[in-house]
């Protein structure tokens, strides 16, 4: 045997998506951002795990520091998981990498904050938020 094996834990680097490759992710999710916004943004009423989970998630980010607790919702989509944890008491706000998702979050959810955006690089210092959602 010639050569050392990772050990079976070891985390392989990250590969940053190819920009070609973020460009159809984005638009494909822009295309269909409108439909999907209207099949799935009550998705969390017929859910009942998802939104005890969230819950926890909630409970335990607001006892991580002083003051409220501020996560991101990677990936929002059309932001109802944004807003659920907001009801929650968390300031909650979303990224995704769709513009289209995102005009679908902030019309729904006007009151909340929204960007475009990739989770490898978001919009604010590292250590400035209690969590993300994924």
């Amino acid at each position: 045997m010639t050569g050392r094996r990772p050990a079976p834990d070891a985390v392989p680097p990250e590969r940053p998506a190819p920009p070609a490759q973020l460009a159809a992710t984005q638009a494909s999710y822009d295309a269909v951002a409108a439909a999907y916004a209207g099949a799935l943004s009550d998705e969390l009423r017929r859910k009942p795990l998802d939104r005890a989970l969230l819950a926890v998630f909630a409970e335990q980010v607001r006892g991580t520091g002083a003051g409220q607790a501020r996560v991101w919702d990677v990936g929002c989509g059309p932001g109802h998981v944004t807003a659920f944890l907001a009801g929650l008491g968390v300031r909650a706000a979303g990224i995704d990498l769709s513009a289209g998702m995102v005009a679908q979050a902030r019309q729904r959810h006007p009151d909340l904050e929204f960007s475009t955006g990739s989770m490898t690089a978001l919009p604010s210092a590292d250590g400035s938020w209690d969590g993300p959602a994924l």
